[in-house]
């Protein structure tokens, strides 16, 4: 049985700092973001790592409110998956 939680991280003078809790879901340890540029990270059986791609959308959600936009294509062989994220705001005219 795998233990992991998330926790909220920022840096501050090249250094990583983060809540203390032990958030059991993206969306949570997201909440306890208070800074611009802080970002959510995983810990897996003691280990810090980066979120996966389901992990990533729901940081992105909780975040932002959007759902990211994938597209996949096949070129030489190769498989190229892009994620975006996109934000489109509609203001009144003046």
């Amino acid at each position: 049985m795998k233990d992991l939680y998330y926790f909220a991280a920022w840096t501050d003078s090249g250094c990583l700092l983060g809540c203390d809790h032990h958030h059991q879901t993206v969306a949570s340890a997201a909440a306890c973001i208070s800074c611009g540029g802080a970002y959510v990270i995983a810990v897996e059986n003691g280990k810090y790592r980066a979120l996966n791609n389901v992990e990533e959308a729901e940081f992105q959600k909780a975040m932002y409110g959007t759902e990211p936009v994938q597209a996949e294509t096949a070129q030489r062989g190769l498989l190229i998956q892009v994620s975006a994220f996109i934000r489109i705001q509609v203001e009144p005219k003046a």
